[in-house]
């Protein structure tokens, strides 16, 4: 099904589906958050933006048009790790998405009046998401985590480094990190192999794009841990629910009880069975959102608990959540709710790469973050290979005051506030 090859120094990964209609291509490099100078925060997230606007042979109106106008997408994302250009279309079109998307990372114009126009499009965004408790929740949450690191910065940036960002920085990131050496090129379909590759070679000729001679890896600085004491970060905003992210240390990507802490996490706050779902909604009806996610890095990992509870209520959910916590490192799971869990997980991985975009997704990240494929029956069979303990002694792993982070958005009261120090100092 998967076959991954290079072609002019670029990694060519494809994934065969028959039954499929349509195909997703995907360009990946390898530049996100992770590799920005603290004075360039940010620039990444813009880099995704200006590309958008236009390239030598095509206006901003033209790129768009090319896919939509075929009933396709174009879209693209930045994360800490990459920045992916991605379309997704019927079959038919494989060739004009491969154009489209070359066209657009290897010729884009940056014109200083697009980026000038771009510029506040971006401060846009940034006022949306500080209007967004959650997203200011989850910042505060990894400035705690991480402090004077990529990873406890925004990928959008601040108003104060994307002020200061220069058609010249970009230019020269552009010429560090958007090259063959530094990329991927994935599709998901019925594609075969070979004649991706062909059509790849095809445009990289057309658009006389080459490998780059003497390329040398990128590289980030790995995070440092220095958190000796639990700690607490409260934003003050007069909004209608205090919004809350409760963050610990956890285990990196390959960490070897990583698929007990996915289980940890389904248990947990993943679903409407969930331990948190069940107690601080169901039963107690504290909150309308609760639940958890997981984020594992190279070198890092964090465990998140998340909510918008009741704006009097904060101090009685945060002590239900702190209890669940704590007792999953003290008792094992139960026999039901394990075996629960792994049919979860098996059948969301399954149902999730029913569609070829996620499958392009999964695939590609994989190989970018992993430098390969793990088949989804091996990914399975180590999960159906945890037993209890292994989830138990992860919770002991990281949930551990030391690891206690708090972020709290909303209209907290002084007594509000003592008592969440109160209850986070006898965690």
């Amino acid at each position: 099904m998967y076959k991954l090859s290079t072609l002019k120094n670029a990694k060519i990964l494809t994934c065969h589906l028959p039954q499929m209609k349509s195909v997703s291509v995907g360009v990946w490099i390898k530049a996100g958050g992770l590799y920005e100078p603290a004075k360039q925060s940010g620039i990444s997230h813009f880099i995704e933006h200006l590309v958008f606007k236009g390239t030598k042979s095509r206006n901003y109106q033209q790129l768009k048009e090319a896919i939509e106008g075929s009933g396709g997408m174009l879209n693209a994302f930045t994360s800490e790790e990459y920045t992916c250009f991605f379309v997704k279309i019927l079959s038919q079109h494989l060739s004009k998405s491969i154009d489209i998307l070359l066209d657009m990372v290897f010729n884009a114009m940056f014109s200083p009046a697009d980026i000038t126009k771009e510029r506040l499009v971006v401060f846009e965004e940034i006022k949306m998401y500080f209007d967004l408790p959650q997203h200011l929740a989850n910042d505060g949450l990894v400035s705690l985590l991480w402090p004077e690191h990529a990873l406890g910065r925004s990928l959008l940036g601040s108003f104060e480094t994307l002020k200061t960002i220069s058609r010249t920085e970009i230019i020269s990131y552009i010429h560090k990190h958007y090259c063959l050496d530094n990329m991927l090129i994935s599709c998901s379909g019925n594609i075969a192999h070979n004649l991706f590759i062909n059509k790849v070679n095809y445009f990289l000729k057309k658009y006389k794009i080459k490998a780059k001679q003497n390329f040398k890896d990128n590289k980030y600085d790995c995070p440092k841990i220095k958190q000796n004491s639990s700690q607490i970060k409260i934003v003050h905003k007069q909004i209608e629910q205090m919004h809350i992210c409760l963050g610990f240390h956890a285990l990196h990507r390959q960490h070897h009880l990583r698929y007990a802490l996915f289980l940890l996490h389904i248990i947990l706050g993943a679903n409407m069975s969930s331990r948190l779902f069940n107690e601080v909604r169901e039963k107690k009806g504290l909150a309308y959102e609760i639940g958890s996610t997981i984020k594992l890095f190279q070198d890092a990992g964090v465990f998140v608990v998340h909510a918008g509870v009741i704006n009097d209520k904060l101090v009685p959910a945060v002590k239900v959540i702190f209890s669940e916590v704590k007792r999953l490192t003290k008792y094992l799971v139960l026999e039901n709710e394990f075996t629960r869990a792994k049919e979860y997980y098996r059948g969301q991985i399954l149902m999730g790469l029913e569609d070829n975009l996620e499958h392009m997704f999964w695939a590609s990240e994989s190989v970018l973050t992993k430098g390969r494929i793990e088949l989804v029956s091996s990914i399975i069979k180590k999960v159906n290979a945890v037993e209890r303990k292994d989830i138990r002694d992860v919770a002991r792993m990281i949930f551990k005051k030391i690891n206690l982070n708090l972020s709290v958005v909303g209209p907290l009261t002084k007594e509000q506030s003592k008592k969440l120090n109160i209850s986070v100092d006898t965690f």
